[in-house]
């Protein structure tokens, strides 16, 4: 039954609304009235109440205001306050504010986010450290072993004697001279006095038994078995004369990364091993971290990592990247591709002419990126490179003739995830993780006697992780500057393993692996990265090594990266 209160309450709520309408309106012809001077109404209102009404704008009536339009700007100071705007210079850009990453979500930004200044400005790309692998070793021996029977004639001594010098020949000569024995021979039978067992020389060319197979391989001796006959090959009883069958039977072997000095009997090879490359040293894997940012960016880029005294003997190696990375859907997706190229130990080795250099083609990388999440300090993504086998085979040969080759035929899978946190205007952090899986292998073939080479099997190398962390903050920023506009320091720190071991390849006494089939690399690298005018910026940097051993891939590495943003 309170219905009729609350109307009453309703009626009078309107007709105060009304009263104070009605006051509004009054306020504001009267304002009006003063502001007019033709107006009559103006006489009316006593000076000293409406002294300042003059100076004050239309905006400040009391409940009506007009809306304000801000005074346009001119002069330097425009470009400060420029929106993000599609296809302006990256110069002209609004500088990166602390909300920077608007909202959650995969594309939440304005467009065009991904590819200003701004969003280097605060979190610049990592600059990187891998050294690119690829190098190996082949080791082991291989024996070519010459058996058969010959008469054998006494051209010094007598029958059966222990002092006698037999000469055999395997050709058509009249005389024979293709093998000699030497020393003093045994009676193996031992059911006489007479001799039944010598040791040969090595024949000497031109001979018409079979000489050393090639560079490399060394006579390992042999010996001349009285056996009367073509059937037995052990020492048969009676005494050897003029005319009858000896057993002739000796070996050469070569043996190649083993043993003294490497066990390496080449002309000019005077140290531990022979380095084997794999396809593209140094520019065969590849870090995607190098010269990369969380962010989709649009822009063409190019390194250069200069590493001095490569482990393994590599000496001095000077590596480039060539490459670009294009938005395919606005702050959301990006490609990437990358073409290495590297002035290295060659894919061509002579081994009697060992560290032959060349410029070699790497491993071409495509790389897809996608934004996971942002928020207003953080930004997650995640995607996959495929690097594909554009490298050249490895060859390693003994004067003309190849004893092995590797085949290139990997395709590596690097899955990778990376996030950049802002800590403020300046500075920011930025990680990564990623794996460099090969889905297939590399078929290796060789043979060291010179004949046909010989499928050794398939090699498969090791499963690595990356793990980077990079801190930047930006000391100078002048966007009104011709030249320099900003300068950001970084520095990282930079891990590579492996997860498991890489691939023995081993058959008919050979055996092809890598140099270290384990290794854990941890890497710093200190940079700079300078915006020269509207759309360059150029990041010179060092990178050093933090372990010894084969974890340490060279001494030191100089690196410079220049990016051309679109």
């Amino acid at each position: 039954m309170k219905r009729p209160q609350v109307r009453s309450i309703q009626l009078a709520l309107i007709l105060v609304a009304g009263v104070a309408f009605d006051v509004s309106a009054d306020v504001v012809e009267l304002a009006t009235a003063t502001l007019n001077p033709t107006s009559n109404d103006l006489q009316q209102v006593e000076p000293v109440q409406f002294t300042q009404a003059p100076l004050q704008p239309p905006a400040t009536a009391p409940t009506v205001p007009p809306p304000a339009l801000a005074p346009p700007l001119s002069g330097p100071l425009q470009q400060d306050v420029l929106p993000t705007t599609p296809g302006l210079p990256i110069n002209q850009l609004a500088p990166p504010q602390p909300n920077a990453f608007q909202g959650a979500g995969l594309a939440t930004l304005p467009a065009g986010f991904g590819a200003t200044l701004g969003s280097f400005s605060s979190s610049p790309n990592m600059i990187g450290d891998l050294f690119g692998g690829g190098f190996s070793f082949l080791s082991g021996s291989q024996t070519v072993t010459f058996a058969d029977y010959a008469a054998g004639e006494i051209i010094s001594g007598t029958d059966g004697s222990p002092s006698a010098v037999l000469a055999f020949e395997f050709g058509t000569d009249s005389a024979p001279n293709d093998i000699f024995t030497s020393g003093t021979g045994l009676d193996l039978a031992g059911l006489e006095n007479a001799a039944d067992t010598f040791q040969i020389l090595e024949p000497i060319p031109p001979s018409d038994a079979l000489t050393s197979p090639g560079p490399g391989f060394v006579f390992d001796g042999g010996t001349a078995v009285y056996t009367n006959n073509t059937t037995s090959t052990t020492a048969q009883p009676g005494t050897f004369t003029d005319g009858q069958q000896w057993y002739i039977v000796y070996s050469y072997t070569n043996t190649i990364n083993g043993g003294a000095n490497g066990g390496n009997n080449f002309p000019g090879a005077a140290r531990d091993f022979i380095p084997v490359p794999g396809p593209g040293v140094s520019a065969r894997r590849i870090k995607i971290s190098e010269n990369f940012s969380p962010e989709v960016r649009d822009r063409f880029f190019t390194n250069y990592n200069f590493f001095n005294d490569a482990y393994g003997g590599l000496g001095d190696i000077s590596r480039y990247i060539l490459g670009f990375e294009r938005i395919l859907v606005e702050d959301l997706i990006s490609i990437e591709a990358r073409l290495p190229m590297a002035g290295t130990y060659g894919s061509f080795q002579e081994i009697d002419r060992p560290e032959r250099r060349n410029f070699e083609l790497g491993n071409a990388t495509v790389i897809a990126k996608a934004v996971l999440l942002r928020t207003n300090r953080f930004l997650l993504s995640g995607g996959t490179g495929v690097t594909m086998p554009t490298a050249d085979d490895t060859s390693l040969t003994i004067g003309n003739r190849e004893i092995l080759r590797i085949d290139n035929r990997t395709v590596h899978l690097l899955p990778f995830i990376g996030a950049i946190q802002r800590l403020g205007d300046r500075t920011s952090l930025q990680s990564y993780l990623q794996l460099d899986i090969a889905a297939n292998g590399d078929p290796v073939l060789a043979n060291l006697t010179g004949g046909p080479l010989e499928n050794l099997g398939t090699f498969t190398d090791s499963t690595l992780l990356y793990a980077d962390v990079a801190a930047s903050h930006r000391v100078y920023q002048n966007r009104r500057a011709k030249f320099l506009r900003s300068a950001n320091v970084s520095g990282e720190i930079h891990y590579t393993g492996t997860l498991q071991a890489s691939d023995i390849v081993t058959t008919s006494g050979l055996t092809y692996t890598n140099l270290k089939r384990n290794f854990n690399v941890v890497n710093t690298t200190v940079g700079m990265h300078f915006q020269l005018g509207d759309r360059l910026v150029v990041s010179p940097a060092i990178a050093a090594p933090l372990r010894t051993g084969l974890d340490r891939q060279f001494d030191y590495e100089a690196i410079v990266q220049a990016n051309y943003y679109r």
